[in-house]
C-alpha cells in the first residue's frame, strides 16, 4: 500500500512539472510581426508634362471679304506645367502642330502649313478629372498660291478654347480639347492689293506623360 501511495505521488508531481513546462513554453511564444502596409501614392495635378495630339481643323480663309473653307487633319506635340491648389488648377502650355488645312479661294489656294500657341490654362479638378479653359497667343504660316506663284507669311493672332483631361494612371493623362484660332491677316505677293486672313476651329485628342 505504501508503495502505491509513493507511485501515485510521483505521477502527480511529474504531471505538474509537465504542465508547468508547457505553460512556460506557451507564455514565451512571440508572434511574428505583420508585414507593414504602404498606402498607394496620392495623385496630384501639379507638375510638368509633355504629350502628343491629333485632330481635325475646319479652317477658313478670308481674301478681302471673300471667304472659303480650308479644312484638314492636324497633329503635333505640347508641353506645359500645372499648379494645383485644392480643386483649382492654373497652368501654362505651349504647342506646335503641323496642319493639312487647305482650300480654294477663287483662283487661289490658301493653306496653314503649321501653327503654334502659347496659352494660359485655368480650371477645376474632380479627383482625376480636369475641366479647363485656355487662351493666349497664336502664330503660324499662311500660304497663298496660284498657278503662277506662291507666297508664305508668318502671322500672329490669338486662340481660345476649352477641354477635359482624365488621369488614366498617376503619369498618363488623356485629353480632348477644342480651340478657335485667328491668325490675323496680311498682304501677299500673290494677291497684291488684298489682305488674306486665316481662322480655324480645331478639335484634338491627345495623350500626355506627367512627371
Amino acid at each position: 500500500m505504501l508503495r502505491k501511495r509513493i507511485l501515485c505521488a510521483a505521477l502527480i508531481a511529474l504531471a505538474g512539472n509537465i504542465g508547468s513546462a508547457a505553460a512556460a513554453d506557451l507564455g514565451s511564444y512571440t508572434p511574428s510581426p505583420e508585414p507593414g502596409y504602404t498606402p498607394p501614392t496620392g495623385f496630384t495635378w501639379t507638375g510638368p508634362y509633355v504629350g502628343g495630339i491629333v485632330g481635325y481643323g475646319w479652317g477658313s480663309s478670308d481674301r478681302s471679304g471673300t471667304k472659303a473653307d480650308a479644312n484638314g487633319v492636324t497633329g503635333g506635340a505640347y508641353a506645359g506645367y500645372n499648379f494645383s491648389i485644392a480643386n483649382f488648377l492654373l497652368g501654362i502650355e505651349g504647342d506646335v502642330t503641323a496642319s493639312g488645312m487647305e482650300g480654294k479661294n477663287g483662283a487661289f489656294t490658301v493653306s496653314n502649313p503649321w501653327d503654334g500657341t502659347l496659352r494660359g490654362r485655368a480650371g477645376f479638378t474632380i479627383d482625376r478629372v480636369l475641366l479647363y479653359g485656355t487662351g493666349g497667343l497664336a502664330f503660324g504660316d499662311v500660304k497663298v498660291k496660284n498657278a503662277a506663284s506662291s507666297d508664305t507669311n508668318f502671322q500672329t493672332g490669338w486662340t481660345a478654347g476649352a477641354g477635359a483631361e482624365v488621369a488614366i494612371t498617376n503619369n498618363v493623362i488623356g485629353r480632348v480639347e477644342y480651340r478657335y484660332t485667328d491668325l490675323g491677316s496680311s498682304d501677299f505677293a500673290t494677291t497684291p492689293g488684298s489682305n488674306v486672313g486665316f481662322t480655324s476651329n480645331q478639335i484634338f485628342a491627345g495623350v500626355g506623360l506627367k512627371f
